[in-house]
C-alpha cells in the first residue's frame, strides 16, 4: 500500500490549509485509490499561519482585545505552545484586514499598535519567547505602532512626548530607546518572512506594498518620506540602520522594526515552518507528496512553501505532485525540476469569484483523476512482480 503525505499551503482567500488537504484526501478516497494518507498542511508566515503551527506543536489559541490597523477594537487570536512559554502571533490578526473589517483607507492612518498591545499582553503573563508571523498586514507604519506600545518615546522638536502615526510623523524630532530596552530585554523573537524587500526605495514597503492596502500614488511618496525620516532618526540613535535588514520592508517595515530594535532573528517562513513542525519526519514515512498553493509561477521560487516541501522531497528521491488554482501556461523549467506533475485545478473558462467558489470540488475532481492514474501505474507494477 503506498503512503501519501499531503502537504498543501491554503488557497489565498478560498481555503485553509487545512481545508486543501481535506479536499485532497477526499479525492483519493473518491478515486477508490486504497492508500494510506497522512496530512501535514503547511504554511510560510501568511495567513492561518498560527493556527496551523500551534495546532501542529499541540499547543492552544487564545484571543485578545487589541487596537486594529486603523485603531478601532478587534478580537486577536493568537497561539501558546512549548507549555505555553512561546505566543505564536500572526500580524494579520492585530494589523490585517480582519481588523478593518475589509475597508481599506489609507496606511498613512494605519498602525500596528495591537500588535504591540498583545505583545504587551503576553510579556505582563510571564511569555519571553515569539514567534512573529508577518503575512497579511494592512499596515506601512515602520512599526512604529508596536514599538511604542513595546516602550519607544518619540518628541518633538519642543521635547514634547507625542504618539505620531504615519501622517504626522513630520513632527517627530527624536526619540528615545531607554523604556523599550527596559521593557523588551528579556525577550526573543523569531520573526516569519517571505519576501526579500528592503524598507526604503522602488522595491520598498511604501511602493511595492503601499498600492495593495489601499496607498494612492500620493500616499506613496508621502509614505516613502515618512519611512526614510524614521531611517534617519534611528541611524541617529542607534546607529543602525533600517533600510540595510534583508526582507525589511515586509509587512510595512515590521521586519525591520522587528531586526533593528528587538534584534529580532528573521526566519524564511516555510522553512522554519517545516523546521518546528517536523516535516521531514512525516515525509519519512511517504512514497508520494501532494502539495500546492492558490498560485504557482516563478515567483514561488523565492521561499513559497510549496516549492520547500518540494525539494525536501527531491532531496529524498520522493516523487511530489503539485496542484493549483493558477499555473504558468509554459512552466518554466526551474519550476518544473522539483515536480513530477503540477496541475491547474480549473476545468472550465469562469470568472475569478467563480472559480475560488468552486476550489474545493474543483480539488477533489482533479485529485480523483490523478489517484486514478497513480492506481493504474501502481497496479501494474505489482501485477509485474
Amino acid at each position: 500500500m503506498l503512503n501519501i503525505l499531503i502537504a498543501p499551503n491554503s488557497f489565498k482567500n478560498s481555503l485553509t490549509a487545512e481545508e486543501v488537504a481535506d479536499a485532497i484526501a477526499q479525492g483519493i478516497q473518491n478515486s477508490g485509490f486504497k492508500a494510506k494518507v497522512l496530512m501535514h498542511p503547511i504554511a510560510d508566515g501568511g495567513d492561518h499561519t498560527s493556527f496551523l503551527l500551534t495546532k501542529l506543536r499541540n499547543g492552544a489559541m487564545h484571543t485578545a482585545k487589541v487596537k486594529g490597523a486603523y485603531l478601532k477594537p478587534t478580537q486577536a487570536s493568537y497561539g501558546l505552545i512549548n507549555n505555553g512559554k512561546t505566543a505564536v502571533i500572526e500580524v494579520a490578526e492585530t494589523s490585517g484586514f480582519k481588523s478593518i473589517k475589509q475597508k481599506l483607507k489609507s496606511p498613512l492612518e494605519s498602525s500596528t499598535k495591537g500588535l504591540g498591545e498583545l505583545i504587551n499582553t503576553c510579556i505582563k503573563s510571564g511569555i519571553t519567547d515569539f514567534i512573529i508571523c508577518l503575512g497579511g498586514s494592512v499596515t506601512v507604519d515602520g512599526g512604529i505602532g508596536m514599538l511604542q506600545e513595546l516602550g519607544l518615546e518619540f518628541f518633538d522638536g519642543n521635547k514634547k512626548l507625542v504618539r505620531p502615526l504615519p501622517k504626522d510623523f513630520d513632527k517627530v524630532d527624536a526619540m528615545d530607546l531607554g523604556k523599550l530596552k527596559e521593557q523588551t530585554s528579556k525577550c526573543k523573537f523569531t520573526v516569519l518572512c517571505d519576501v526579500n524587500n528592503p524598507l526604503l526605495g522602488k522595491e520598498g514597503a511604501a511602493h511595492v506594498f503601499g498600492p495593495q492596502k489601499g496607498a494612492s500614488p500620493d500616499d506613496i511618496r508621502n509614505l516613502e518620506e515618512f519611512l526614510q525620516h524614521f531611517e534617519s532618526l534611528t541611524f541617529n540613535c542607534s546607529k543602525k540602520s533600517l533600510n540595510k535588514v534583508l526582507g525589511g520592508g515586509a509587512a510595512g517595515g515590521l521586519a525591520a522594526a522587528f531586526s533593528v530594535f528587538l534584534n529580532a532573528d528573521l526566519k524564511k517562513g516555510a522553512e522554519y515552518f517545516c523546521e518546528i513542525t517536523e516535516f521531514e519526519k512525516s515525509l519519512q514515512k511517504a512514497d508520494i507528496l501532494i502539495t500546492g498553493e492558490g498560485s504557482m509561477d516563478s515567483q514561488s521560487l523565492e521561499g513559497k512553501a510549496p516549492i520547500t516541501v518540494a525539494k525536501l522531497a527531491k532531496r529524498k528521491k520522493i516523487p511530489c505532485i503539485a496542484i493549483a488554482g493558477k499555473i504558468p501556461l509554459e512552466i518554466p523549467d526551474e519550476l518544473q525540476q522539483y515536480f513530477t506533475m503540477l496541475m491547474p485545478i480549473g476545468n472550465q473558462p469562469e470568472e475569478i469569484k467563480e472559480a475560488m467558489a468552486n476550489t474545493k470540488n474543483n480539488i477533489v475532481r482533479t485529485i480523483e483523476q490523478i489517484s486514478k492514474l497513480i492506481h493504474s501505474f501502481h497496479n501494474k507494477g505489482q501485477n509485474k512482480d
